[in-house]
């Protein structure tokens, strides 16, 4: 609790210029009407500064970097609950805040719309709500805090901008990944498959793609190639996962499969048309607690591996 001091000695000197220069009898009324409105407004504070609930909502669906998203906090009053003067500061979108609104009865809320300037799953996080009176002589910090909420940012489609990663050569033993080459490639045994975007335009049988009217890609075996481990390190940030999708996407096309690791989760790409699928699964991935970008440590041991981080692609 934090009292205005400056607000009281002024209206005490106000009132007791009254007494002085106009009417005795009025000034001491003027001094108990105040103490009657501070003592009511302290009161009603005081009653109301625990009467509430906090919830987080106004996210739908996917948003892409750039894009305005609004975050919306729903006070809802339990009982009498009267609070004029509501801040909440925090950080959304990478940017600090601070918002206003008042409660009065059962509903209030504020609107936080700020624009998504990196990927990944972006957290909405309150530093503090400070609850202040009627007459704003006294403020208290709320013991109250929001559920937590998050709006998921697509990564945007780039060029891979590090060193070359050579695709994995071996026939995978991954089942998941075996079953999702199987699923893009048609039934086992066959000798090609149809073009998806992403595909290298070396592969393209040309004269059985003009003879069935559509792309057709040499499929030289039905299983698999082992992936490679693409790594987001625990100091990752949207890029990284930008980075990753990118990469992903050239070793897809150069034939192999890509494994992406964010700490205990992982999501396997083997052909062009899990790269959208991917493109979504990263938009879920929460970057900012290095123990959940700790990767494994069997997920490595086996594949090839490259870690991204902010320094660069560091293979091995």
């Amino acid at each position: 609790m934090r009292l205005n001091i400056f607000g009281w000695i002024e209206a005490l000197a106000f009132a007791g210029v009254i007494m002085a220069f106009i009417s005795a009898d009025f000034g001491w009324i003027l001094i108990y009407s105040m103490a009657l409105a501070i003592a009511a407004s302290v009161i009603v504070c005081v009653i109301s500064r625990k009467r509430f609930d906090v919830s987080c909502g106004g996210f739908t669906g996917v948003y892409a970097v750039g894009d305005k998203v609004t975050a919306e906090l729903i006070f809802t009053g339990r009982g009498f609950c009267f609070l004029p003067f509501i801040t909440v500061y925090g950080r959304f979108m990478g940017q600090p805040f601070t918002a206003r609104c008042s409660l009065f009865g059962r509903r209030g809320s504020v609107k936080i719309s700020l624009r998504a300037a990196e990927c990944c799953l972006n957290k909405l996080e309150i530093d503090g709500i400070i609850l202040r009176d009627m007459l704003g002589l006294i403020s208290f910090r709320s013991p109250v805090r929001p559920e937590q909420c998050a709006a998921a940012v697509l990564p945007r489609i780039v060029e891979y901008t590090g060193p070359s990663v050579p695709p994995g050569l071996l026939p995978s033993d991954d089942e998941a990944e075996t079953e999702q080459s199987l699923l893009t490639g048609g039934l086992p045994g066959y000798e090609h498959r149809e073009y998806f975007p992403g595909d290298s335009p070396r592969r393209i049988n040309y004269k059985l793609s003009a003879k069935k009217q559509t792309l057709f890609v040499r499929k030289n075996e039905s299983a698999a190639a082992e992936s490679t481990d693409i790594i987001l390190a625990p100091d990752a940030d949207g890029s990284c996962a930008e980075q990753a999708l990118a990469l992903s996407g050239r070793l897809i096309a150069d034939g192999g499969a890509a494994k992406v690791i964010c700490g205990k989760d992982s999501f396997t790409a083997a052909s062009p048309s899990a790269l959208p699928k991917l493109r979504e699964w990263l938009a879920f991935r929460d970057l900012s607690a290095a123990s959940l970008a700790q990767p494994q440590e069997h997920e490595s041991l086996s594949h090839t591996s490259v870690t991204i981080s902010k320094q660069g692609v560091i293979m091995g």
